[in-house]
């Protein structure tokens, strides 16, 4: 007699959903097409300043999820250190280099 769970079907079927689990996450978290520096230059011909600072990170955004690469640049405030005279956000796909959304604080 079989120990119950050791069924050549069930192994079959784990060993399939490991592979598609593996395979999806390779691809969510792969590569992209747009590196960093090329993301902040397509970035940066969305803004009308020059800025102090800049900050680029790589996120997913949807379902299923796509890469984003958020862009940040700013400007401190002369007079205090927490805020800022100017900020502005771009939001750019990493696989085509579209421009998504511009998200500002004048």
């Amino acid at each position: 007699m079989k120990p119950v769970g050791s069924s050549k079907a069930r192994n079959v079927f784990i060993l399939l959903a490991i592979i598609l689990i593996a395979g999806y996450f390779a691809g969510c978290l792969g590569r992209t097409t747009i590196d960093g520096e090329e993301a902040i230059r397509i970035a940066r011909q969305q803004i009308d300043f020059v800025p102090d600072h800049t900050n680029a990170e790589l996120g997913r955004q949807g379902f299923p999820p796509k890469p984003v690469w958020g862009i940040t640049f700013w400007i401190e405030a002369k007079d205090s250190g927490d805020e800022f005279e100017r900020r502005t956000a771009v939001e750019v796909n990493a696989d085509t280099g579209k421009t998504l959304r511009i998200h500002s604080d004048p």
